[in-house]
């Protein structure tokens, strides 16, 4: 068996550190807890110790949490019973021992390895950025396993608790001194000699944690108690309409445990931990989860190339967008150069990056001096040749394949071979972009999704001719500053928008039958999105649909046929929220009917599982499109981009995911018969998702 824990003793203090010799990162498997079991079994009932420190040999890594892949396992309800008990009685045991314990934390610190650290005494972290601490197991659908759940309470109090516990929410160094969740910070260069010296002056028992009046009251009092989880519980269903159980349950485990020890309370939170770890939902945020890690690295070439940082960017087209990527370039300490060729464009790109870090600094995120020193980064100017030495340039510009052709025969001219100039379309052809180019070889898409600074997602679109080196330098230019990459082929929408697209188009045509806005969006968000059709159609502008739409229908013939009525909100100028006018009126923060919408009474009442079904077979249909021409070359791509792309449901795993769940064969026959009663052309089966339902086969392999 690998040694993956090993304990040294040096003056009087035993050590025990991780280090997996085949991870870059520590986890608790269940191999790992045994053999932390025998090193515990090894110091009960010393005293000639003056403590035990539990410490990493990872750089930036104390436990990264449990093992992930060895969790989605735990299907069984008694085995993740038992595998639940099986960990806190080893957990249990540093507790247990008669000397000071203290978990010295060098980086990541997240939930079994949390739940380890909590079992100690004391904690101390480094300074470093790297320092991120946390029970993040809700996000998997699950509650903490280990006894995080009744020692983070016991350590903060419920008030301070909850939060931590319900959202998942990770915190770097200097809050979790703040919070409490650590007991002192030092330098990262001494930090093993000052937990030693920390740990040699620290007392066997910590001092009771003072208490105010008012939170004496909330956390000591039934009735105070039955205020603070009666809140929280309807804040969460505000939150996650109910869709996601594990912050539910997590919520009446606490009411439960409050005031137990770890020991008379882990049945309560155990069983919590077995019920949830089997369901459909964890099961799917847990499969998100690995398909999300596989996407950070997936290997889009053959190419390992040593990472070359980008110094300098440029971005050409000054608007909302290019405010934003400028934003984003210079908040990773990257010197970007915006050129427009209207002075009062570029002044609105400079707004658009000062608001976007204003938000940073009201949220207290960041200091107003980083802001200014962040700012300072982003130049201006009217002409091209503040461009000449930039290592990528983001072409911006109106979606119209004209200009951004121009724009890159005249980058072309200008920069050398070892310029990637990249596009932001959307939905046109970077292989007619690079034609007329002199290094066509370094034309690629870059496609960002708006808000660029939240959304992270990008797709890369290489053309025809783009050379493998300037795709993988691509793909390590977006990784770096924080975005996940799909890697897609040159087709009209790429991936996102040409799935999406006919989402969108089949809600013009459903309103258009008078369905209202309103039991649309309420639909959609019923199912799980984040908003609504109607909702998002506004938020993006509807004059901007309307040409998506145009180009998917040029490209795409009848099946993507722009709704008319699209093109008739356009024509009366409702475009959406810019101008406060699109299928809703806006007023401030509120929403209501735009009363100028004039939709037809229904000739029949639509239920609200046929209007689901008809906006979300239509994106199947078209996602298996996708996968059949190699748009893509696996389900999971489809599903990553469809969820951090558009928000689809993280707890139904992915659009391909819930297909799957669905039943294609059901799929298929409500496809059938909406090409029978409503339109043919939109309808009609895809070959893949044909031969896929014919065959008794899934997208993902079973």
């Amino acid at each position: 068996m690998t040694a993956k824990v090993r304990l040294t003793e040096a003056e009087n203090i035993a050590r025990i550190e991780f280090d997996h010799p085949e991870k870059d990162v520590n986890l608790l498997d269940t191999e790992t807890l045994l053999q932390l079991k025998d090193i515990l079994a090894s110091l009960r009932g010393r005293v000639d110790l003056s403590a035990v420190l539990v410490t990493s040999a990872k750089p930036r890594v104390f436990i990264a949490g449990a093992d992930i892949r060895e969790v989605e396992t735990f299907t069984d309800r008694e085995l993740a019973f038992s595998k639940s008990e099986g960990a806190k009685a080893i957990l249990q045991m540093i507790e247990d021992l008669k000397v000071p314990t203290v978990a010295v934390i060098n980086g990541a610190c997240l939930g079994g390895g949390f739940e380890l650290a909590l079992a100690c005494r004391y904690r101390v972290a480094g300074f470093s950025d790297a320092v991120r601490i946390g029970l993040p197991e809700i996000q998997l659908g699950i509650v903490p396993g280990m006894g995080g759940m009744l020692r983070l309470p016991r350590l903060l109090g419920i008030i301070k608790a909850l939060p931590l516990i319900l959202t998942g929410k990770m915190v770097g160094a200097k809050d979790a001194l703040k919070l409490g969740l650590v007991d002192e910070l030092f330098p990262d260069k001494t930090l093993p000699e000052q937990a030693a010296a920390f740990a040699r002056n620290a007392p066997l028992k910590r001092d009771e944690r003072p208490l105010s009046f008012l939170t004496r009251f909330f956390e000591k009092t039934s009735v105070g108690r039955y205020w603070v989880f009666r809140s929280a519980r309807k804040r969460v269903l505000t939150q996650t309409r109910g869709a996601y159980p594990a912050p539910l349950r997590a919520i009446e485990i606490l009411r439960k445990t409050g005031g137990l020890t770890p020991v008379s309370g882990s049945r309560i939170e155990s069983e919590g931990f077995a019920d949830l770890v089997g369901s459909e939902v964890a099961q799917n945020l847990i499969r998100l989860y690995l398909l999300n890690e596989r996407y950070k690295k997936f290997p889009w070439t053959d190419l390992r190339l040593a990472p070359e940082p980008v110094l300098t960017c440029g971005v050409v087209g000054a608007g909302v967008m290019g405010g934003g990527i400028a934003q984003l370039l210079s908040n990773r300490n990257i010197a970007v150069r915006v050129k427009d060729i209207h002075t009062e464009a570029l002044g609105g790109a400079l707004r658009e990056a000062y608001r976007l870090y204003g938000e940073s600094v009201r949220r207290k995120k960041m200091k107003p001096f980083e802001r200014d020193r962040k700012m300072s980064l982003i130049s201006t100017g009217l002409t091209r040749e503040g461009l000449r030495g930039c290592g990528i340039i983001l072409e911006a510009v109106v979606e119209d394949l004209g200009v951004k052709q121009k724009v890159f025969r005249e980058l072309g001219a200008i920069t050398g071979p070892g310029t990637i100039l990249a596009s932001n379309t959307s939905s046109l052809s970077i292989h007619d972009m690079a034609k007329g180019t002199p290094h066509p070889e370094r034309v690629i898409g870059l496609h960002f999704f708006n808000p660029v600074n939240r959304m992270p997602l990008v797709e890369v679109i290489p053309a025809d001719v783009t050379s493998q080196e300037t795709i993988e330098r691509t793909v390590q230019f977006a990784r770096s500053l924080g975005k996940t990459v799909v890697v897609v082929k040159d087709v009209r929408g790429f991936l996102v928008n040409r799935i999406l697209g006919p989402y969108l188009n089949e809600a013009g045509y459903l309103m258009a039958e008078g369905i209202s806005p309103e039991r649309l969006d309420a639909a959609a968000r019923k199912f799980g999105m984040p908003m609504g059709p109607a909702e998002l159609l506004d938020h993006v502008g509807i004059d901007v649909g309307c040409k998506v739409a145009h180009i998917l229908e040029e490209a795409y013939g009848a099946r993507m046929k722009t709704a008319p009525l699209l093109e008739r909100l356009v024509g009366k100028g409702y475009l959406g929220k810019k101008v406060s006018l699109g299928l809703y009126r806006y007023k401030g923060k509120q929403a209501a009917r735009n009363p100028g919408l004039d939709l037809p009474k229904p000739a029949r009442v639509l239920p609200e599982e046929e209007v689901l079904k008809r906006l979300l077979s239509v994106m199947v249909n078209e996602a298996s499109r996708c996968l059949d021409e190699k748009v893509v070359a696996e389900a999971g791509a489809v599903d990553i981009g469809m969820i951090i792309g558009t928000g689809f449901p993280p707890f139904r795993a992915g659009l391909l995911r819930y297909a799957d769940h669905t039943g294609l064969k059901k799929i298929v026959e409500d496809l059938e018969r909406f090409a029978a009663s409503v339109d043919r052309e939109r309808f009609t089966v895809a070959p893949l998702l044909a031969r896929l339902a014919a065959n008794g086969q899934t997208f993902y392999p079973s």
